[in-house]
């Protein structure tokens, strides 16, 4: 009887390990680069080739009395409610005129429920063609990082697209902030401005 019960017991522990390999041996897996904004339901959009991964690190821009750093994390198998993804997340910290006008680099490590939430979002990998960030001078085969960064400050959300280069001996961040995103907190007049810096800009690997 007690052989029995260890037996039993013992087959409960393969079925809840092999579940989750049975699981997603039912549902696609699919390369990052071909995805191109439709979620499948279960399926896991991965980074086959870690192109990510060379976006991943501490950046900072200065220009002038102003000091922007971004903190940029890749994560691996992420569920986004909807299915799962290889994803970029990054937070930042802006100090303008010698004051600090917003600071979430402490929240970089929080674990959301979906990690969209962060500040700094997105997977999506674009070309030299790409019209909203045409690279005549990229390499063909190169690939830019686009995603979302919402200004905590002011509530709203724009476009980020970044390339990973050198540039004087120096890895440095191409980076494009464009201003698009409708979502801020409603007040009377105009929405605010967006405090974060816009444009194109250098961010210096650290």
């Amino acid at each position: 009887m007690q052989l029995k019960n260890i037996v039993m017991k013992n087959l409960k522990i393969v079925m809840l390990l092999a579940f989750p390999i049975l699981t997603f041996a039912q549902n696609p897996v699919i390369d990052l680069k071909n995805y191109y904004g439709d979620d499948i339901v279960g399926a896991y959009f991965k980074d086959i080739d870690n192109s990510l991964n060379v976006f991943e690190g501490t950046y900072v821009y200065t220009n002038g009395n102003e000091i922007f750093k971004i903190v940029m994390i890749k994560k691996n198998m992420q569920f986004n409610t909807v299915c799962y993804e290889d994803l970029i997340i990054g937070e930042y910290q802006h100090i303008k005129n010698g004051v600090e006008t917003i600071n979430t680099l402490s929240e970089i490590n929080t674990v959301y429920i979906n990690q969209r939430k962060h500040n700094i979002n997105g997977n999506a990998l674009i070309n030299n063609d790409n019209r909203q960030w045409r690279c005549p001078q990229c390499n063909p085969d190169e690939k830019r990082f686009r995603g979302v960064i919402f200004d905590e400050l002011n509530h709203r959300t724009a476009k980020i697209f970044m390339r990973r280069t050198q540039e004087n001996g120096h890895e440095v961040m191409k980076v494009k902030v464009n201003v698009t995103g409708k979502t801020y907190i409603a007040t009377e007049g105009p929405p605010p401005e967006f405090s974060l810096p816009t444009g194109e800009f250098t961010m210096i690997k650290q």
